[in-house]
């Protein structure tokens, strides 16, 4: 015959191992979705150390570049200038440094003749 208070003790100990079972996987899971939240912040931050490096060497192309544009827009305005220079002498025969000098000299005439002008009234 069956006894029942082997049969409860059976009962029992099947539910005990069930209930730890279950508490085992249940700490399990809060274990594994823990990890999982650990590895999410070390990617991120992986991610934005990386792309912060990644602006900190655009920064530094965009400098090296913009110096490139300035040398280079000056190496062009000074080679216009030169040909500009060439081509209003050959066709003109004028030479703007000339030139210049005779706006300087024009600019001085006008200031002296500003200053007799004065004098004579």
């Amino acid at each position: 015959m069956i006894n029942p208070v082997k049969m409860i003790g059976n009962i029992k100990s099947v539910a005990d191992l069930g209930e730890t079972s279950l508490k085992n996987v249940a700490l399990a899971s809060l274990g594994a979705y823990s990890k999982g939240i650990e590895q999410v912040g070390m990617a991120q931050h992986l991610v934005t150390k990386r792309f912060n490096g990644l602006i900190e060497k655009g920064q530094e192309v965009e400098t090296e570049t913009m110096d490139r544009v300035k040398m280079t827009q000056a190496a062009i305005l000074k080679r216009s200038e030169s040909q500009f220079n060439n081509t209003l002498n050959k066709t003109c025969g004028l030479d703007r440094n000339r030139l210049s000098d005779f706006e300087e000299k024009v600019d001085r005439l006008q200031l002296a003749v500003e200053k007799l002008a004065k004098e004579v009234k």
